[in-house]
């Protein structure tokens, strides 16, 4: 076992805030990154070579996925829960191939940061403060982020002109001890993982404190131009200016600052 803490993320049009997205990552302690490049545009993969190069980052293809055979298979567009999309089979197949790699794995998004927002507890020195027996999940907070106010996309990157979210999570993701974790092969959840039947360990729920000590913000709509002109990959949100209101309403109740300290030098 060589990391411990890696990612599993499917991107498509995510070209202007991929660098942002994986430098936050590598700079704030994430040890690999495992993507599945359903966007397959020179420019994606030329945003990320550097980081390949460097070892940390591992890209897949997966544009075409021959599933003809599987009822259960939606190549696109939202998904019940029988039903499993690219994102899924890209989760499965993670679990199945790197799980003895890292000892920590989360499925997260291009438009989520992980965030310990202790500046005094990064998330590798809370990773390591866990006992690795004694859970088979840590379960985050996720924290929905609005527009801000800002009508049309703006210059710079996404942590620095998004500031402002909802008052208490409105959802969660898993980080998995991949001790515990199985093949995924029927978890068709991008929040949730799969675990062993034998050998189990509770999940311990970070959103049972008033202070977590990693939570995760998640840039759902960034500006109103980029929300309309823009669909994430399931294609699951609504385009519907009087469902955007109530997005705003609920995801600019508050001031949160707190990601630009964590950015790399001079981003």
């Amino acid at each position: 076992m060589t990391s411990l803490l890696s990612f599993v993320s499917n991107f498509r049009n995510e070209n202007p805030y991929l660098s942002e997205w994986v430098e936050y990552h590598l700079f704030n302690g994430v040890d690999h990154l495992y993507l599945f490049d359903q966007d397959g545009s020179p420019e994606a993969r030329e945003i990320l070579a550097p980081f390949v190069a460097s070892g940390r980052v591992t890209v897949h293809n997966w544009l075409k996925i021959d599933r003809k055979w599987d009822i259960f298979y939606k190549p696109s567009g939202k998904t019940y829960p029988f039903q499993k999309n690219r994102n899924h089979l890209a989760y499965a197949f993670a679990a199945r191939k790197y799980r003895n790699d890292t000892r920590w794995m989360l499925k997260i998004d291009v438009d989520e940061f992980l965030v310990a927002p202790d500046s005094n507890l990064s998330i590798q020195a809370y990773l390591q403060s866990i006992d690795p027996t004694a859970f088979r999940a840590l379960r985050v907070p996720r924290y929905d982020f609005g527009d801000s106010g800002l009508l049309e996309r703006p210059s710079g990157g996404v942590t620095e002109n998004y500031i402002r979210r909802e008052v208490n999570p409105s959802n969660y993701k898993d980080i998995a001890n991949t001790r515990f974790l199985n093949g995924n092969h029927f978890c068709n959840s991008s929040h949730r993982w799969s675990y062993r039947l034998i050998n189990r360990a509770p999940i311990h729920d970070l959103r049972n404190s008033d202070q977590p000590s990693l939570r995760i913000h998640h840039y759902y709509t960034k500006s109103r131009e980029e929300y309309f002109d823009r669909q994430n990959i399931c294609g699951g949100r609504i385009v519907d200016p009087e469902a955007y209101a109530a997005i705003q309403r609920r995801s600019n109740a508050v001031e949160d600052t707190s990601i630009p300290r964590l950015l790399p030098p001079g981003k």
